[in-house]
């Protein structure tokens, strides 16, 4: 029994001993920590959106190193963190896409666009800010070989953004830029939001997918957008073309016109409202109600531009199932995002 123990003992002494040599030696040093250089004005600069609002910002695709161990003949070894546009959670969308970039060397160009960046989260919902970002000259795409290499100005995934030309935007395209970029993040952001967005897709849960015969007479996508009734060329085609002039080109005034349009985008609303709907199937004010995924883009959509609340007041305040869905989201976005609303 002696001789038992005695053997015993000694696998445990041997199991601790190399328990000792797998000791991790990795240094888990905070790569993504921004250091200030106070006479070096670029790297003040990100030190202050570290500092200030939590994201790194980058010039280069590689955020640093750590030590990992010594290789067998007594050589470090070390692993690089690498900033990469493909990687997803459950995929690598470089199997559907190549990225390529320049980076940016330039100083005076650095500090343009550092200065977009601090625009564009100082209009950021915190909640919306990504880990990193990443700084380029030039952003090129490649996702269609019959189309080619696109030019980019801003590409995400959920921990980083990568940022092209910004250097270049006016005042007016940086602000479009960020305002679309905003509207993307909490468009993805909310998915997180299981339960709200359970019981938002129950308020309509019968409906999806149903026949509208009725909207025929009303199928357009202008009927339900929003327009500067003043000067109905502002919007584009499809207000112009589709509605507008031939209506106006029947002999009706500009007054008769805009009526005419308001009371068949009204009886839209009386359609698809009263099953919690604002658009159809497509995202379009179509003979077909939407699928749960785009009448939940559809809402998003709608609450995050301008004037949304006067809109859903105008068009759908007489339809309880549309206000639901609206005050729900409207409440999610703004009070557990964070996002400020127009």
């Amino acid at each position: 029994m002696r001789t038992i123990f005695y053997i015993v003992g000694c696998l445990l002494l041997l199991g601790c001993q190399k328990e000792d040599a797998l000791e991790s030696k990795i240094d888990y040093v905070n790569l993504y920590e921004i250091t200030d250089s106070p006479e070096d004005s670029v790297q003040h600069l990100r030190y202050e959106l570290y500092k200030n609002y939590n994201v790194s910002v980058y010039f280069t695709d590689t955020v640093g190193k750590y030590f990992l161990k010594n290789d067998i003949y007594g050589n470090p070894v070390y692993r690089y963190e690498l900033l990469d546009l493909n990687w997803e959670f459950s995929s690598n969308a470089s199997e559907n896409r190549e990225i390529d970039y320049y980076f940016i060397t330039d100083e005076g160009r650095k500090m343009n666009s550092l200065r977009f960046v601090r625009n564009f989260v100082e209009n950021c919902a915190q909640s919306l800010r990504p880990l990193s970002m990443l700084l380029t000259d030039s952003l090129l795409v490649l996702e269609d070989a019959s189309v080619g290499w696109q030019r980019k100005t801003e590409i995400h995934n959920f921990r980083m953004i990568a940022w092209g030309e910004v250097a270049d935007l006016t005042a007016e395209e940086s602000e479009e830029l960020i305002n679309e970029t905003c509207k993307g993040l909490v468009g993805e952001k909310i998915q997180n939001y299981t339960s709200v967005l359970t019981r938002f897709q129950l308020v309509s849960d019968k409906y999806y997918n149903r026949n509208w015969p009725s909207a025929l007479p009303y199928y357009s996508d202008c009927i339900i957008e929003e327009v500067n009734e003043d000067d109905p060329f502002s919007n584009g085609g499809t207000w112009f073309y589709q509605q507008y002039i031939p209506l106006y080109m029947s002999g009706k005034s500009h007054e008769e016109a805009i009526q005419a349009i308001n009371e068949k985008r009204a009886a839209y609303c009386e359609i698809v409202g009263n099953w919690g709907f604002v658009y159809g199937y497509g995202r379009l004010a179509s003979t077909v109600a939407p699928t749960a995924s785009d009448d939940l883009d559809c809402y998003v959509e709608r609450i995050l531009s301008d004037h949304a609340e006067e809109w859903f007041e105008k068009y759908y305040a007489t339809y309880p199932l549309v206000m639901k869905k609206y005050e729900l989201l409207r409440d999610l976005i703004e009070n557990e995002m964070g996002v400020k609303l127009k």
